[in-house]
């Protein structure tokens, strides 16, 4: 493994992981809809200059846009969609939630096999995501939301899960040479586009709850939305499109696995939280998990994109 992917892989799970206590702050000044539009607002500023900066600009074929689109709606727009028709859907239980949305490696897997019948992801790839998996499931102990995994916020949960990980495959895909004029689209280009659509489609949604009161601007507020907008959604964002090009999207999403490890020892440091020992248990696993999941393979995974030179170009910069 490169370092370089190292590097992004533990980026993007630590920023993610902390990403609940910058909500909690930005939550103090405004509601779910006004952070939803200026979080992607500044992602988006953010990345237009890191794309200046570059050199390189946004794709211009139609074609290409359309599947941007349909990434962005899968992974942003339906997820929010479906909230908003579900009235129980917020209220779902945490462990629950929690459950699903590390469900979504298995949704790529899922999908992938369904898409290539015929291709071969390696054993310990799959292993490594099913064991992290039981160590969520440890970790979060669903079984205690009972009744709720026969309810509609289930059902909107799953829908999510499996529209997140299709999106991650059409970002591999998108990310191949053949993609834009035989030219292979940058993560820089990917992060850009998604958080350039992403405004319009958080501006769709703010008539549906972003008016009901005027946001409040305090200084924590701001720097806090800085944090979740010019980092988690530009920059490691980016960050995780790099993962799933070098890797391929089966292996990149075993990052999804290590969001709820940081997030649980986050509330341990900064709110004095008790650990179980059903919980350390549960994290441990996981932690075993992400290791075989991406163990070095012998042979290529038909999942993953062909091999690149080991130095990125001069003119992108290296990192969500």
């Amino acid at each position: 493994m490169r370092f370089g992917s190292l590097a992004r892989f533990s980026v993007v799970g630590l920023m993610w992981g902390i990403s609940y206590f910058w909500i909690k702050i930005v939550f103090q000044g405004l509601n779910s809809a006004q952070f939803s539009f200026f979080r992607i607002l500044v992602g988006a500023v953010a990345m237009l200059g890191v794309l200046l900066f570059s050199g390189t600009r946004l794709p211009r074929r139609p074609k290409v846009w359309g599947q941007l689109v349909l990434i962005a709606f899968l992974a942003n727009a339906l997820p929010v969609l479906l909230v908003e028709l579900v009235d129980d859907a917020l209220g779902a239980d945490a462990g629950m939630v929690s459950v699903f949305n590390a469900s979504v490696p298995l949704c790529v897997v899922v999908l992938y096999l369904v898409r290539r019948r015929t291709g071969r992801l390696p054993l310990t790839l799959l292993a490594g995501l099913l064991v992290g998996f039981a160590g969520v499931l440890v970790l979060y102990a669903p079984w205690n939301a009972g009744a709720q995994w026969l309810s509609a916020a289930a059902a909107v949960n799953a829908v999510a899960a499996l529209a997140y990980g299709w999106s991650m495959l059409l970002m591999e895909k998108l990310m191949r040479p053949v993609a834009e004029a035989g030219q292979d689209m940058h993560p820089v280009v990917l992060a850009t586009s998604q958080a350039v659509i992403g405004v319009g489609w958080a501006a769709i949604n703010m008539p549906g709850g972003g008016f009901d009161r005027a946001p409040q601007f305090s200084l924590a507020v701001v720097g806090a939305l800085l944090v979740l907008g010019v980092l988690n959604t530009g920059l490691v964002y980016m960050c995780f499109a790099w993962l799933i090009r070098d890797e391929g999207a089966a292996r990149a999403s075993s990052v999804l696995y290590v969001v709820p490890v940081v997030l649980t020892l986050g509330m341990v440091v900064l709110e004095n939280y008790q650990l179980s020992g059903r919980e350390v248990t549960g994290m441990a696993v996981i932690a075993l998990g992400v290791v075989l999941a991406r163990l070095p393979q012998r042979t290529p995974a038909t999942d993953t994109p062909p091999a690149r030179p080991p130095a990125e170009p001069a003119s992108m910069p290296t990192a969500r």
